[in-house]
């Protein structure tokens, strides 16, 4: 089927697919993730017509403006205007397959049906990402085997939230040590979303993290069957991001090629 059959485009993914990182030459320098935190508030502090009454405002509206500034020049913006047809990008840094599920699930919801055709690309974050209820309150977040490894608390007071990081870490632990689980999880969450497809006109295509033989899914589906070493061509960030127009531009022409 040709591009020019689609009336949109949907990208899911995570950071890879948002822009991080390609707008950092912008911030003041720093050294880790935190360093750069500090550097997105002082980017906005300068360059926003904004008075920040809390440290609390200046994190959500800091955060919130730089990632709309990242996803400007992320390949789903370059996409679109490669292709002339309109893009929407449900990709969450730090998201997961089941994040990304929940996202696309929402947007079928709200979409008018069956009077558009869609092209959706999903770049499929690490599969050992889980997206786990933490609590009643917060709902549902991601873990990551580090996140295990690191005793991390993510992101919540270790002693307030002391029992909701137990069990959540021995959730994560509980699931992975069951058999085969990774191929079974991971492709209970593609045939969803290929079920949810087909009822609204959607044609799915994949860009797979790494080449294995966990995806039950013809080869003909995949776009990169191996984003780790594609990736692995480009300059990158401090964190590890590629970043450059190299990168999202032949993205987007295997993309176009794939999907034509």
């Amino acid at each position: 089927m040709s591009m020019l059959n689609f009336d949109q485009i949907v990208v899911t993914g995570c950071s890879f697919s948002t822009g991080m990182e390609m707008n950092d030459e912008l911030l003041p320098a720093y050294k880790n993730i935190k360093e750069r935190q500090l550097s997105i508030w002082q980017w906005a502090k300068e360059n926003l017509d904004t008075r920040f009454e809390s440290v609390e405002q200046l994190q959500y509206i800091s955060t919130k403006k730089w990632e709309e500034k990242e996803l400007d020049v992320s390949w789903p913006a370059m996409l679109e205007k490669k292709t002339n047809i309109p893009v929407i990008n449900l990709s969450i840094t730090g998201s997961s397959i089941g994040r990304s599920l929940v996202m696309f699930s929402n947007y079928i919801k709200n979409h008018n049906g069956k009077q558009k055709r869609i092209l959706a690309v999903h770049q499929l974050p690490s599969y050992e990402r889980m997206y786990l209820r933490f609590n009643s309150i917060h709902g549902r977040i991601n873990v990551m085997p580090s996140d295990i490894e690191k005793n991390n608390n993510f992101g919540f007071h270790k002693d307030y939230f002391k029992q909701d990081i137990i069990k959540i870490r021995q959730q994560y632990k509980s699931k992975i040590l069951g058999n085969d689980f990774f191929h079974r999880y991971t492709n209970s969450i593609l045939k969803r979303l290929e079920k949810l497809s087909v009822k609204s006109n959607i044609t799915n295509y994949y860009i797979l993290p790494e080449k294995n033989k966990l995806i039950d899914l013809p080869k003909n589906k995949f776009i990169i069957e191996d984003f780790r070493t594609f990736r692995s061509k480009y300059p990158k960030g401090k964190l590890g991001h590629p970043i450059g127009y190299d990168y999202n531009n032949d993205l987007c022409n295997e993309i176009i090629s794939t999907c034509c």
